[in-house]
């Protein structure tokens, strides 16, 4: 009995290839070994492409609907990973799609068959490929043969080099396909080969632990839609990912979105939250009154203030400086006799003679001897303007000045007045 099911196409009988079924042509063992490995394990009535995300590894099992070669191959090209396990069924040209030519041989050239039966050739594992690790050969049964692989790798191939496993690179995703799904069958998984094929499957597709689910689609299941146009890719941050996921969330939401209600109720969530931002963002503690002053006509400085001219000639320097600070001394001496004389600017408008005439009566005769050593050289200065002025060719030497603030210090001690220290 077990020679008489071995010798059967797995899928000569009603319960082909069923994820639930322990007979012999069931595959309740594939998913014993999913399950084990830690992936679930979701058969499918119907499939929905757009459906198929990052977390999920795609199995075709002997289809009876048309696979799309473009659906799969822009699944596969955006970054899904899939298994297509078809030897007589309507997986051809979605095989061809993806590089491969599968002939429905009847007897491969192997030369090695289980038991001696011609209907269960062994091919062999090749290469240092991941799923050839550990698999040594592999039993088929009533197999179909690959005999044109483009752009994939043979993991495993009869004697005249016909291929019964093929895995690729398509894009950022990565496909897998084998010429007979009789392989993942009970019967065919007591095989040592054959279990570690499907054990390195599962573990090269798995994306690093983040696919944790197999969708299995076999026999006759309708397919509908579109694949995601981004899907996964390898080389990616998580920041991508959440990017792309976040983008597909919105597209798969943009049909309701856009909504009159749903408009109205994004607005409303859309104001509180500009409100809510608004009140954290502001000061809790008022600022400075504004009372417009910054609006009011700003009158430039005098260019002949004291305060700013000494400034300036300490910075410039030189004998244009000294003629300034000179000017200022007689500035100082004028509001001194201006208190004796109650005149405005006595060294211009009281004659000399008179002037020291009033000194002396004020302040003394020395005072009024102090005032005649300076009286000619404070007279014969400029006004502070004119002295400060960019176009003033006046100068003073720094002896000159030295002497006049002297004599001016000496005249201002007289008077009652001693000028500032020299620091």
């Amino acid at each position: 009995m077990l020679v008489l099911g071995f010798s059967l196409p797995a899928h000569a009988q009603g319960d082909d290839y069923d994820p639930h079924s322990t007979a012999w042509n069931g595959m309740a063992s594939f998913v014993g070994l999913a399950e084990g490995l830690g992936f679930e394990v979701v058969p499918v009535s119907s499939l929905e492409w757009g459906d198929l995300s990052a977390n999920e590894i795609l199995v075709l099992v002997y289809p009876l609907q048309r696979v799309d070669p473009a659906r799969l191959g822009a699944f596969v090209q955006a970054g899904g990973h899939a298994i297509i396990a078809d030897d007589f069924g309507e997986g051809k040209d979605a095989m061809q799609g993806l590089g491969l030519l599968r002939a429905e041989v009847t007897t491969p050239k192997a030369s090695k068959f289980y038991k001696n039966l011609l209907y269960a050739p062994i091919a062999s594992a090749k290469g240092d490929h991941p799923l050839a690790q550990d698999v040594g050969e592999i039993v088929t049964n009533h197999p179909a043969a690959m005999t044109r692989v483009e752009g994939a790798s043979v993991i495993a191939e009869f004697d005249d080099g016909a291929a019964v496993v093929v895995a690729g690179d398509r894009g950022s995703g990565r496909f897998i396909a084998i010429s007979d799904p009789s392989i993942l069958i009970n019967r065919m998984q007591t095989f040592r080969g054959n279990v570690t094929l499907v054990r390195n499957m599962l573990q090269w597709l798995n994306r690093g632990g983040r696919a944790r689910r197999v969708v299995l689609l076999r026999g006759d299941v309708p397919m509908y839609g579109e694949p995601r146009p981004f899907i996964d890719d390898a080389s990616a941050s998580e920041l991508s990912r959440s990017i792309a996921n976040l983008n597909f969330w919105l597209s798969e939401r943009r049909a309701w979105l856009l909504t009159p209600t749903a408009m109205k109720v994004l607005a409303a969530v859309l104001a509180a939250l500009l409100l809510t931002l608004a009140m954290l963002a502001l000061p809790v503690r008022r600022g400075p009154r504004i009372d417009g002053a910054w609006l009011k006509f700003g009158r430039p400085p005098r260019r002949d203030e004291p305060h700013a001219l000494i400034a300036s000639a300490d910075k410039g320097g030189g004998a244009s400086s000294n003629l300034v600070l000179a000017c200022i001394l007689r500035d100082q001496v004028q509001v001194l006799l201006a208190g004796i004389t109650n005149r405005l600017e006595p060294l211009y408008t009281i004659p000399e003679n008179l002037l020291l005439a009033e000194v002396s009566k004020v302040r003394g005769p020395v005072a009024a001897q102090a005032l005649s050593r300076v009286y000619r050289r404070l007279r014969a200065l400029p006004s502070r303007g004119q002295a400060a002025a960019p176009w003033s060719a006046g100068h003073l030497a720094r002896r000159d000045f030295d002497a006049l603030y002297r004599d001016v210090g000496e005249l201002c001690r007289t008077l009652g007045s001693e000028l500032p220290d020299a620091s």
